[in-house]
C-alpha cells in the first residue's frame, strides 16, 4: 500500500511593489522573505505587481535562493513601459523579458504553462488576467453619457488609470482579455487532464467577489474601477470547472477579501504599498492562514 504524501504547504503573496519609492513596503517585503527562509514552504507563488522596470528582477533576487518550488504571474505594473523604453512595448515585456528574468532566478512563469505537482495530483494554473469592462458596462451605458470616451482614455472624474499611460501595445483591453482567458483556460484543462485538481492564481480578480468592496449605490468612479478590474468570461470558465478547482487566489486590489464562486473558495491576498500579506495553504486539508508584515 502506497503511503500518502506529506501535506503540501503553498505560500502566496502579491502586490509587493518592490522599489525605491516604497521604503516601508520594501521593509515589509524583506520581513516576509525572511519568514520564508526561516520556514520554507514547498511552493512559493508571487501573484503579480512584483516590481516595475528593473525592480522586477531585484525583487525576485530576494527569493531566488529559497529552497522550494517557485512560480509567479506578472501584474499590470510589471508590464508598464515608457515611450522610450529600451525593453520595447508591454507585449514584449510580458511575453519575452519577464519569462526570461523569472527563469534565470528559478521561477516558473505561470502565464506560459501550468505547474504540475504529480505527487499530490495537483496543478497550479495562473495568469495576469485582464479587464474588458464587462463587470459594469451595462451600468455605465445607462448612467454615464460619456462612458465610451472615459473607457477609451481611462479617465475618472478624479484622475486617470495609469494603465492608460504605461501599458503600450497593439491590443485593445478586450482583445488582451480574450487572450488571457483562453490561455488560462487551456492551462487549467491541461492540468486537469493529468491531475485531479487545479488551484488558479490571477492578478486581476478572478471573480467579482474578490474585487474592491464599494458601498451601494456605486458612484461613477466606482463603476469605472469595476470596469477595469476583471471580466465575465473567466467567471464563466471557472464555473464550468468548479468541481475540480478548490481555490482561486487573486491580488491587484490591495484589499483582503474572501468569497465563493460556484463552490470555489476565493481569496484576495490583500497586500498594499506599505504592508504585505502572506497566505499559506495546507493541501489537501485546505487550511488557509494569513500573516501580515509591516
Amino acid at each position: 500500500m502506497q503511503a500518502s504524501p506529506r501535506p503540501l504547504r503553498i505560500a502566496l503573496t502579491a502586490d509587493l511593489h518592490y522599489g525605491t519609492r516604497h521604503t516601508a513596503g520594501n521593509l515589509a517585503t524583506l520581513e516576509l522573505a525572511q519568514s520564508l527562509y526561516e520556514r520554507p514552504p514547498d511552493v512559493l507563488i508571487l501573484g503579480g505587481d512584483i516590481g516595475a522596470g528593473d525592480d522586477f528582477a531585484r525583487c525576485l533576487d530576494l527569493f531566488a535562493p529559497l529552497n522550494c518550488l517557485k512560480a509567479l504571474i506578472p501584474g499590470n505594473h510589471d508590464i508598464w513601459v515608457t515611450s522610450t523604453d529600451s525593453r520595447g512595448d508591454s507585449l514584449n515585456v510580458y511575453r519575452n523579458l519577464l519569462p526570461q528574468l523569472a527563469n534565470e532566478r528559478g521561477f516558473h512563469y505561470l502565464d506560459q504553462a501550468p505547474l504540475l505537482l504529480p505527487e499530490y495530483s495537483l496543478a497550479i494554473a495562473g495568469n495576469i488576467n485582464w479587464y474588458d469592462y464587462s463587470w459594469s458596462i451595462d451600468e455605465l451605458r445607462r448612467t454615464m453619457p460619456d462612458w465610451a470616451e472615459r473607457l477609451r482614455t481611462k479617465r475618472f472624474h478624479r484622475g486617470r488609470h495609469n494603465d492608460a499611460n504605461y501599458v503600450r501595445w497593439p491590443y485593445s483591453d478586450a482583445t488582451f482579455t480574450t487572450e488571457c482567458v483562453e490561455t488560462l483556460t487551456r492551462h487549467i484543462d491541461e492540468g486537469l487532464q493529468q491531475m485531479d485538481h487545479a488551484i488558479v492564481v490571477t492578478h486581476h480578480p478572478a471573480f467579482r467577489g474578490l474585487n474592491y468592496a464599494a458601498p451601494e449605490p456605486l458612484q461613477p468612479d466606482d463603476l469605472l474601477w469595476r470596469a477595469y478590474s476583471g471580466n465575465t468570461m473567466l467567471e464563466d470558465e471557472l464555473a464550468r470547472r468548479a468541481s475540480r478547482i478548490p481555490f482561486v487566489f487573486s491580488g491587484h486590489t490591495h484589499f483582503a477579501r474572501e468569497g465563493s464562486h460556484y463552490g470555489i473558495r476565493g481569496h484576495n491576498i490583500g497586500g498594499d504599498y506599505h504592508f504585505k500579506r502572506l497566505l499559506t495553504v495546507d493541501w489537501p486539508t485546505g487550511v488557509v492562514r494569513a500573516t501580515q508584515f509591516g
